[in-house]
């Protein structure tokens, strides 16, 4: 169970100033996806505040655009209660950067955008993979064990990609895709990179975290125990799911069935 408590807190928590760094690095994926599409939106919804480059970019490119932004630092959003709240077909684009993962009922959050969805309306999000800042998750688990004698949980677990498929077929997205993308960073601090790594708000936040906050002692040993790459740094890599899909519509191409084809293959081979 999600500890809300925390997460609004977490959330909510300024981190010597804000910082969109990473967060805008996942969202030029959401834009270089954007930049394709050649529909003028409307009416955008953005489901999290993650990051300014990508409401600077949906200022430049749409025209007269009525923009609607959900966050839990701005307004106290709750997913779980925006999905009892969402009109049907009123926006045409439905964005999200890191942020639907923060509901433990994914399932129903997406048949709410595509209900919210107007048709061809375009929905794209951003999602964390298990493999997000792995090279941190092994140094946390191997410190933890000099420590405790055990490991904690540190960072949330996130669906696979298998299902996240499973889900966007299942809520009759159309043309739903799934890509997997990589964004390496290399630090000269340890401190600089584990800052960056908190404003991303990935910290495990159901109830049975670990409730007493670290000394320096563990940060101490988490820096020794982190290995630096080739070039003397710290190299950490963020690896997350760029997942998109539209609502029906009569202007979408439908696959022909088998057999209803006029050609043949080998005609034009």
């Amino acid at each position: 169970m999600i500890n809300k408590k925390y997460l609004k807190n977490l959330i909510s928590k300024e981190i010597n100033g804000k910082n969109d760094f990473i967060f805008d690095l996942c969202n030029e994926r959401i834009i270089d996806s954007l930049e394709i599409i050649k529909l003028n939106f409307k009416k955008i919804l953005i489901l999290g505040d993650r990051g300014t480059k990508l409401r600077k970019f949906i200022n430049q490119k749409y025209i007269n655009i009525s923009v609607t932004l959900y966050d839990l630092k701005k307004n106290d959003f709750d997913l779980d209660e925006w999905q009892y709240k969402c009109n049907e077909n009123e926006y045409d684009l439905i964005i999200s950067n890191f942020y639907l993962f923060l509901s433990d009922k994914f399932d129903n959050i997406l048949k709410k955008i595509l209900f919210s969805l107007a048709p061809n309306g375009f929905f794209i999000a951003t999602l964390p993979t298990e493999d997000n800042f792995k090279a941190l998750k092994l140094a946390m688990i191997k410190t933890d064990m000099e420590l405790y004698g055990g490991a904690f949980n540190r960072f949330n677990h996130y669906l696979e990609l298998t299902k996240i498929i499973d889900l966007l077929k299942k809520n009759d997205f159309k043309i739903p895709l799934v890509n997997l993308e990589n964004i390496n960073l290399e630090y000269y601090k340890f401190e600089k990179l584990l800052h960056d790594i908190r404003s991303m708000n990935l910290s495990y936040y159901n109830k049975d975290k670990k409730q007493i906050f670290e000394k320096k002692l563990y940060f101490k040993k988490l820096k020794n125990n982190y290995k630096k790459n080739s070039n003397n740094n710290f190299a950490i890599s963020t690896n997350f799911y760029l997942i998109s899909g539209w609502k029906d519509h009569k202007s979408q191409q439908i696959p022909l069935k088998p057999g209803e084809a006029k050609n043949k293959l080998k005609d034009f081979l």
